[in-house]
Formats: structure tokens, C-alpha cells, sequence
């Protein structure tokens, strides 16, 4: 496949000395990390306290657990649980929501009680159309290679057509097993680009309301929707808002199509300038952004792009926290498209068949760590994103930690509806989670976040105020970050849950560079690769004295 090949290459900042490759008991620079020989630690083990993030010391390579591979790309596969009974399957996909957002809406915060909810879902890129393109291609973005949101910075609709992944990716898969499918909704940034592609409807798509404007299809109004071939306008009257327009057609497609049916419902909220349905206007009058220990604050040791960051203003905190409240009453649709798929199931008994999935793209932050909006950097609120599924057989009020990530979706999909991914694809079904409520043995220890394009002030997403290109590693208990400026970070996420405290100066530099050798490896890993790279445990250093 030919594709961007000029991808900003990550540097690797720490040195990776012959004590690390002891550690790890292998030559990184010919073997890869799913060739390490040791037992995996079950990963809904809790991580040790510690009473001082300065005082680590690394374990010896004796002690540190491996991952049997049995030399198939597997990673030491056990018997899989009975897959649940799954005719259809409805994705619900959100545009900028994060987990403060979504906890401050009731509609969805209930939604955790009602099904199973993934609490360390990571995404990618905190980036729209790189983010949704994993979604249809199962990929990281390094492999997949949509790298930002417009063709003139390496990514957008033109350029995942003229690389053809439109031809081959999650609805093609599930066309050609005889699934029923329908995008309503947003697509990718830069559909159409053209005049004379906005009629066009992608492969593997039976059903599609696609706005064919960018702009005005944000606003919630005077947008013209290409609604399966046809284009139609709409203007600027109640019954006219996009949101309610595409409820409506995914509560017909429900009642309508026979089984077995995908349904995409992707709603263009709460991204700026965060469109809300007139019944919303009025609410949450009394929402601020949340005060977490980052709003507005100082971290320790910070990375070089961030430190110079000034404090915020009153005036500014202020001006935060409107966009906090539009935000507030923008999910509020969110919440609409959720119930009106939820009520149409049950009107017509597809609930008990049924999948649905409820998540978002990316994440956002308002105020923290000195940043006054947006998204594009590796903290928590930017890429670990609400998920839950909801449907027979799953188990209700369970939350799972392991780390999952956009990657698994599109085989998860497949799965579940009898179809088959190609060996390419970088992620892992998360159909053990929907059937046994608890994670397989041998599940990933690490996900990959990513930021590789550029941006501009043509994109939608524009800010002056982002970081460089990065990669991140995060586990259930670390994020390691390296930067193409050279900074590295790392944070313990048991001890430090806000990631405001770097300790890469404080860590033994042998367990540094174990993480770096892993990220490394997933940098540039591919299908079976990546689930290699990312199921190899990296021991947790011990505080100093400890036995």
C-alpha cells in the first residue's frame, strides 16, 4: 500500500546501555519485544504502593515476567469464553468528550450502571479524523498513516481514499458478510473535499446521511446532508437541528432493517462550537469546569513545551468556564442519540439482541495544567475517553481497567458479527470482556498513544498551544511520554492519578529505558507485532530497601 511515507520520525531520547539489555535479556536492535521469554502477571493484580516515587530501584532480569509465545502472533491465546449472542451492533460515537464531561450529565453517567464501562480506554490520537480512521482500520496510526485532520498536513478524507483504506476497512468487512450498514452522521474531516465527490458514498455503506459542509454541519444547522445519493437542505428551525435529524433516521434504520445490522450514529457534539438542541439551552446554568488538583495548577519537573506556560487568569477561568457549560448542554445530545437507539431497541425487541457501544473519538481539556482548551497531548483527559457497552449477556455496573484502545474496536466488530479482520490489523477483540466480564490472561499490559502530524490554521482543531509530536506508553499504572523536543515524562498513575508529577529524573534509568525499549517497539510494530510489544510486563521498580 502506498501511503505517507515521510512520517516524523520519533527520536529516542533515553539511552537504552547494555544493563537494560540485560535486563530485558534480549538485543533490542534484532529482536523484537514479543521474543522476551517470561510469565505473564495477571493484570487485574493491584500495583504496589509506594511511599516515594524518588526512591525506585529496577529488578533484576530474573525477576522480570515475560509472555509465552507459541509463534503465531497469538501471545500465548487460552480458550476464548462463549461469544455473547449478538445479531446487530450500534456504535454511538461522541466528538470531544471526556470523562469529567460525561460524569457531569446525568443521562450518561447513568449509563455505567446499565452496562460494562472501560475505564482506561485509550485513544490513538487525541485527533479527530486520526482517531476515527482507527476506528474503521483497526490500526495505529503509524499504520494506517492518517496523520492529522486535512490533506495539506498528511491526513483527512482525501487522503485515506488515495491510499484506498476505504476499501478496505470495517464496513467493507461487514458488507461483505452480509451485514446491513449505516454512517449518519460525521465522517472524516474533508468530506467531500470536492465538488464532484459530494455525492459520492464510500464502500461497504448501504445506508448514509453524511453533511457534505464542514462548518455549518457543527453549528447543528443550515448544512446540506447527503442522504444516501440525495442532497438535502436544511435550515435554521427547531426541527431542523442535525442531531435530532440523524435520531431520527437511526430510530427507522432500527426499526426497519432486518438482521443482522451495524449502525454508526456519529454525532458532531459536544466539539466547538458545541451545538445544542433548543431544549438544552437552558441547562447546567450553574456548571463550572471541574477544579481537579491540574486545574490551572503547576506540576513538578514539567516537560520543556509546557513549562513556560503562564497561569491562568480570573478573566480567562471565567471565560473557561462558559465554554464549560455550551460544552454541558452540547453532550446533552449526546445523551438524546444514546436514548433514542436504547428506546428503539427496546420498542422493537432488538434489545435483546443487540450490541451497543457508547464512546468518543477523543478527549478534551478546559483549564488543566495551564492549557485554557483543546486536546492533542498525552494526559489522561485528552486520550483516556469514556466507553461502555451495553447489551444481553454483558455484565451490568462492571468496570474493567485493563487497558484497551480504538485499535480493538473494529475487530471486536467483526467478531461479533461473523466476520473476519485482516491479519493486519493492530488491535484485539474485546469480546472476553463482554463475555466473562474479566479480562483473558494474556491480555495487553500497555496502550500507544501517538501524536505525529502537523497542524495548521485550516484545521478545525487549530491551536497554538500544543504540544510537539510525541509517543506515550501507558499502563495501568505509568505513562511514559517522550517528545520529538526531547523532553521525556513519566508519571505514576497510582500515586499521582492526575499526572502532575514527572519522576523520570527521580527513577532508576534502567527501568527508563525498559519503557522507552518498549515504546520503541510499538512505534514501529505492525498486527501481530504490536500485540506482542504490548503484552510484555515491564516489572515495577521497587522502593529503595524493599526486599
Amino acid at each position: 500500500m502506498s501511503g505517507v511515507r515521510d512520517l516524523p520520525q520519533r527520536r529516542r531520547m533515553t539511552v537504552i546501555g547494555t544493563t537494560v539489555l540485560t535486563i530485558l535479556g534480549v538485543s533490542l536492535g534484532v529482536i523484537g519485544l514479543g521474543e522476551y521469554t517470561s510469565q505473564v502477571t495477571p493484570a487485574s493484580a493491584a500495583p504496589a504502593t509506594t511511599d516515594s516515587a524518588a526512591d525506585f530501584e529496577v529488578l533484576d532480569g530474573s525477576s522480570l515476567p515475560v509472555v509465552d509465545d507459541p509463534g503465531d502472533g497469538s501471545v500465548g491465546e487460552t480458550a476464548a469464553p462463549a461469544t455473547p449472542t449478538f445479531k446487530n451492533v450500534v456504535m454511538v460515537l461522541a466528538d470531544d468528550l471526556d470523562w469529567k464531561l460525561f460524569d457531569q450529565i446525568p443521562r450518561l453517567a447513568a449509563l455505567k450502571e446499565r452496562g460494562m464501562t472501560f475505564t482506561n480506554h485509550t485513544v490513538v490520537d487525541s485527533l479527530c479524523c486520526p482517531s476515527r480512521v482507527t476506528i474503521m482500520r483497526g490500526q495505529y496510526i503509524h499504520n494506517h498513516e492518517i496523520i492529522s485532520n486535512i490533506e495539506a498536513t498528511g491526513g483527512g478524507w482525501p487522503t485515506f481514499k488515495r491510499l484506498g483504506e476505504d476499501e478496505d476497512c470495517l464496513p467493507v468487512w461487514l458488507d461483505n458478510a452480509g451485514v446491513t450498514t449505516a454512517l449518519y452522521g460525521k465522517y472524516l474531516n474533508e468530506y467531500p473535499t470536492r465538488p464532484g465527490g459530494i455525492r459520492e458514498i464510500p464502500p461497504g455503506w448501504d445506508e448514509w446521511a453524511v453533511p457534505i459542509s464542514r462548518g455549518d454541519s457543527y453549528s447543528g444547522y443550515s448544512y446540506t446532508l447527503n442522504d444516501n445519493g440525495d442532497l438535502v437542505r436544511y435550515g435554521t428551525k427547531p426541527e431542523d437541528f442535525l442531531n435530532d435529524v440523524l435520531n431520527e433516521k437511526a430510530r427507522n434504520f432500527i426499526a426497519t432493517t432486518p438482521d443482522p445490522f451495524f449502525l454508526y450514529l456519529s454525532t458532531y457534539t459536544p466539539h466547538k462550537p458545541f451545538a445544542t438542541a433548543p431544549r438544552h439551552l437552558s441547562a447546567h446554568a450553574g456548571t463550572v469546569a471541574p477544579r481537579t488538583p491540574a486545574y490551572n495548577s503547576f506540576g513538578e519537573n514539567e516537560p520543556d513545551w509546557l513549562a513556560d506556560f503562564p497561569k491562568l487568569s480570573n478573566w480567562k477561568l471565567s471565560e473557561l468556564d462558559q465554554v464549560w457549560r455550551k460544552r454541558a448542554r452540547s453532550a446533552e445530545t449526546v445523551a438524546d442519540s444514546v436514548e433514542a437507539v436504547l428506546a428503539e431497541l427496546e420498542a422493537t425487541g432488538r434489545d435483546k439482541d443487540t450490541l451497543v457501544v457508547v464512546t468518543t473519538d477523543n478527549g478534551y481539556h478546559v483549564g488543566e495544567y495551564r492549557m485554557p482548551k483543546g486536546k492533542r497531548t498525552p494526559y489522561a483527559a485528552d486520550t483516556v475517553v469514556p466507553m461502555i457497552a451495553i447489551g444481553p449477556g454483558i455484565p451490568a455496573g462492571v468496570e474493567v481497567s485493563e487497558m484497551t484502545s480504538t485499535i480493538d474496536l473494529a475487530p471486536t466488530f467483526t467478531e461479533v458479527m461473523g466476520a473476519t479482520s485482516p491479519d493486519w490489523v493492530d488491535g484485539r477483540s474485546l469480546v472476553p470482556f463482554l463475555a466473562a466480564g474479566q479480562a483473558p490472561a494474556d491480555w495487553r499490559k500497555a496502550a500507544l498513544s501517538e501524536s505525529i502530524g502537523e497542524t495548521n490554521k485550516n484545521d478545525p482543531d487549530y491551536l497554538p498551544y500544543i504540544p510537539p509530536p510525541f509517543s506515550a506508553l501507558r499502563t495501568e499504572r505509568w505513562l511514559y511520554v517522550e517528545y520529538d523536543d526531547g523532553s521525556t515524562a513519566l508519571y505514576d498513575r497510582l500515586t499521582d492519578p492526575y499526572e502532575l508529577r514527572n519522576i523520570v529524573d527521580s527513577v532508576d534509568p534502567n527501568f527508563v529505558a525498559a519503557l522507552s525499549a518498549q515504546l520503541a517497539q510499538l512505534d514501529k510494530c505492525a498486527g501481530p507485532s504490536c500485540r506482542q510489544a504490548d503484552a510484555v510486563t515491564i516489572e515495577d521498580p521497587l522502593p529503595q530497601g524493599a526486599a
